[in-house]
C-alpha cells in the first residue's frame, strides 16, 4: 500500500511489478488527506478514534470486572455463569444483527455514537481470556492486601489490574482492531455522513473509481487509515505475547 500510493497507474499495473518507483509521487498522500469531502478523511478518522477508544476502554473495564469475580470468588452457580459466557462464543455474531438493530431503534440510538459503542461492550472471549489469566495470580497476594485494609474494589483496581497488564493488552489489541475495521454494523446503524467511520468513508472511494489515479489514492487513504492500528500494536507489543503465553487452564 505504501509503495502503491507513490506510483502512477501505469507503474501499478506494470508486469513485472516495480516495487520502488523511480519517481515517487509523494503528493498522493497530501491529496488523499483532503480527497474525501463528505466526510473528509480526518473527520472519519476522528469518529473511528472516538468510537474505538471508548468501545475498547468500556469492554476492558466490564470484561476485567466480570473475569475478576469469576476467577477469585466462589459462589453458587459460578460455573454455570462461566459456561453460559463460554457458550456465547459458539453463536455467530451475525445472528444477532436484526435483534440488536431493533433494540437500537427502540432506544433511539440510531445515527448516534451509542449505537456503535454499547453493543460491542460485551465479549465472551475477552471475559474468558481475562479470567484464565487472573487465575494465575496467587490468592495469597490478595489476602495480604486484605490484611492491610484494602477494600474489595481496591484489590481489583490496585492489585489485579496492574498484574493483568499483559492480558489487558492482548484483549485490548484484539478488540481495538476489530472495532476499527468493523464495516457491517456501522453501515446498518449510521446514515449521517458526519458520523461515518473510516471504513465507511473508504467505501465511498468507489464513487471515484473512474479517476485515472484512483488506485494510488485508494492505497494512500488505506495506508493512512491503517496507521493507528500499527501505532497501537507497537505500543502494546511489550505485553502482547505475555498476555497469550501467560494463560493458565488449570482448574481452581
Amino acid at each position: 500500500m505504501v509503495t502503491a500510493a507513490l506510483k502512477t497507474r501505469v507503474e501499478i499495473m506494470s508486469d513485472p511489478p516495480k516495487w520502488i518507483p523511480p519517481n515517487p509521487q509523494w503528493t498522493t498522500y497530501i491529496r488523499a488527506w483532503g480527497f474525501m469531502r463528505n466526510p473528509p478523511l480526518y473527520r472519519a478518522l476522528l469518529n473511528s478514534t472516538i468510537i474505538t477508544v471508548s468501545h475498547t476502554l468500556l469492554l476492558l473495564l466490564g470484561s476485567s470486572l466480570t473475569a475478576y469475580v469469576l476467577a477469585k470468588y466462589k459462589f453458587r452457580g459460578d460455573h454455570w455463569i462461566l459456561w453460559w459466557i463460554v457458550s456465547q462464543m459458539m453463536i455467530p455474531g451475525f445472528t444477532g444483527l436484526i435483534p440488536m438493530y431493533l433494540l437500537m431503534a427502540w432506544f433511539g440510538w440510531l445515527n448516534t455514537y451509542w449505537a456503535l459503542i454499547i453493543p460491542g461492550a460485551f465479549s465472551a472471549y475477552s471475559i474468558f481470556l481475562m479470567r484464565q489469566y487472573m487465575i494465575t495470580i496467587p490468592n495469597e497476594v490478595l489476602d495480604a492486601a486484605r490484611l492491610y485494609g484494602c477494600s474489595e474494589f481496591g484489590l481489583f483496581w490496585r492489585m489485579i489490574l496492574p498484574l493483568s497488564k499483559p492480558a489487558l493488552a492482548a484483549v485490548g489489541l484484539i478488540n481495538f482492531v476489530w472495532s476499527w475495521n468493523d464495516l457491517l454494523w456501522p453501515m446498518l446503524v449510521i446514515k449521517n455522513r458526519d458520523l461515518f467511520t473510516v471504513q465507511l468513508a473508504l467505501g465511498g472511494l468507489w464513487d471515484v473509481r473512474s479517476s485515472f489515479d484512483y488506485l494510488s489514492l485508494v492505497a494512500a487513504c488505506t495506508t493512512i487509515a491503517t496507521l493507528p492500528l500499527i501505532i497501537f500494536t507497537i505500543v502494546t507489543q511489550k505485553y502482547l505475547i505475555k498476555g497469550f503465553t501467560g494463560l493458565s487452564y488449570t482448574k481452581r
